[in-house]
């Protein structure tokens, strides 16, 4: 079993740097601002640009579209691959961690949002967050009931989706922020999700067939994802939670301001008799126990590590031995001190 207190923490970042390097926007400002606040929060920071993935044989994630299309609330997408660099960088560093590691992706345009700068307790947090969904990946509902189907284009949810009404109707979640724990069933969501966004006709901005009629616009590679797992769900996907993620963050950005999504109508379009004859209070607290416990668990770990920690700091002023000196140096890096 792996150690989750032991483990290490990874923040992926993605930052475009504009002309003459990529034609999108130059947010290399932003990424000197989250090593200078996250640098302290994690183990490691490892940030991808298209220069690099062109570089390293990955261009085609990055590749510049001449027309936004659907994606018209995001225009810059167009030049840098509609983010189908997403799942890719997330994947690349998942293959250089060990099993049981937390990889962390976060949107870094700082000067458009400002949240995005907050990084205290960044990877205690980030392992909360799995815990409180009780699964191997975390990406938070969005701030407000957004239905897949406002921001998927149709053709994807006929065929990446089934045409299945759950497809249609399952929340809409938001990929500025992404929790990964290596495991086999991160690695497979990823795999799906890398060979979703190689669809030409799924990642990019055009239309194909009639729309929803409450379409607002695409959402490219995060539509891609959020079907990918309504699928899971629909499906059991390695048992993953009915109520999967169950959280979004205030403003879809503050990690500090963490809430339970509450609306669990879209349920209702899967064939689970429990889910028809149960109250939904009763439903949800069966299905959220095992993330519910697993946090407990984690916290109470934690909490113990810090108290020994605080124990051993100040025997360490008294007595010296080599012995206490590797103890507390061990729980130093478990809590997150070093």
């Amino acid at each position: 079993m792996v150690n989750i207190l032991m483990s290490k923490t990874t923040l992926v970042i993605f930052y475009s740097e504009g002309q003459p390097n990529d034609a999108a926007l130059d947010l290399s400002a932003n990424y000197q601002m989250v090593r200078d606040a996250a640098e302290d929060e994690v183990d490691a920071i490892e940030a991808y640009t298209p220069s690099r993935l062109k570089a390293e044989g990955y261009g085609d994630f990055v590749k510049e579209y001449d027309n936004e299309g659907l994606v018209r609330n995001n225009p810059g997408m167009s030049k840098i691959g509609f983010c189908a660099w997403r799942p890719l960088i997330l994947l690349l560093q998942l293959n250089k961690v060990n099993d049981g590691d937390v990889v962390a992706y976060r949107d870094c345009n700082i000067s458009k949002y400002p949240k995005l700068a907050d990084y205290d307790d960044f990877a205690k947090i980030t392992r909360n967050l799995l815990g409180l969904c009780g699964f191997d990946i975390f990406v938070p509902h969005h701030h407000s009931a957004i239905q897949n189907s406002a921001l998927t284009k149709t053709n994807v949810l006929r065929e990446l989706g089934e045409d299945h009404p759950f497809s249609y109707s399952a929340p809409a979640l938001t990929a500025n922020l992404i929790v990964l724990r290596k495991s086999p069933v991160s690695i497979q969501f990823l795999n799906e999700w890398l060979e979703a966004c190689q669809n030409e006709e799924w990642i990019n901005g055009e239309q194909y067939g009639d729309l929803t009629s409450d379409f607002s616009h695409s959402t490219s590679e995060q539509a891609l994802m959020n079907v990918i797992l309504a699928n899971w769900i629909r499906n059991r996907t390695h048992n993953i939670p009915y109520l999967f993620p169950r959280v979004y963050l205030q403003g879809s950005r503050d990690i500090h301001r963490i809430y339970l999504y509450q609306d669990l109508s879209h349920l209702g379009l899967l064939d689970q008799v429990r889910y028809k004859l149960a109250p939904p209070k009763i439903y949800q607290l069966e299905l959220s126990m095992r993330g519910l416990l697993k946090y407990i668990s984690d916290f109470a770990l934690f909490f113990l590590a810090k108290k020994k920690y605080q124990l051993i700091k100040f025997i360490k002023k008294f007595y010296k031995s080599d012995n206490l000196r590797f103890e507390y140096i061990k729980l130093k890096n478990r809590i997150g001190k070093a």
